[in-house]
């Protein structure tokens, strides 16, 4: 995602942790909305992440079902990344404070949509590069479900079970 300020030395859940975003799923302002996260994230009751090691049917249809949906918003990062170098990391990072942040890539949206109606393609090159891993060699490496014997959430490996249950087994 985007840094702003420290760029390349904060990782995403960090930036989460400290979100006011989390305060307020914490506080169950969402109530039944759920946020999907990658394996770099903590399981949560409103943040459910893949399984490290699925030992049943649901459990890799729930991780297919994980990846395929988040993929789209992987490649929508990419396709704006793509459209504004400012966005990329090898256009530079943001170094503002947080609020100019959200409002340039804001609008960058804006103008992202505004392109998209009036059919204003990507560039050919832009569009090669859409979709690259852009895994940042300096993040930490994933959460490991094993590495703690007591989770910190045991409500989001409850509600994660849950949905296996229910959705996918």
């Amino acid at each position: 995602m985007l840094t702003c300020m420290i760029p390349n030395s904060t990782h995403d859940s960090f930036i989460w942790n400290n979100s006011r975003l989390r305060h307020r799923f914490a506080a169950g302002e969402f109530q039944d909305y759920h946020l999907l996260g990658d394996s770099g994230y903590p399981l949560e009751r409103y943040l459910l992440t893949p399984f490290a090691n699925p030992r049943t049917r649901g459990e890799e249809r729930y991780n297919r079902s994980h990846t395929r949906t988040r993929v789209i918003i992987e490649q929508t990062f990419g396709l704006l990344k793509s459209r504004f170098r400012c966005l990329h990391r090898s256009g530079g990072s943001l170094q503002y404070e947080p609020r100019k942040c959200i409002k340039m890539v804001m609008a960058c949206m804006y103008l992202h949509n505004k392109c998209v109606r009036r059919r204003v393609p990507l560039p050919e090159v832009l569009l090669e590069a859409v979709g690259e891993d852009e895994e940042d060699p300096d993040d930490p490496p994933p959460l490991q479900e094993a590495a703690d014997p007591r989770p910190r959430h045991p409500r989001g490996f409850q509600t994660r079970n849950d949905i296996v249950d229910n959705f996918f087994a």
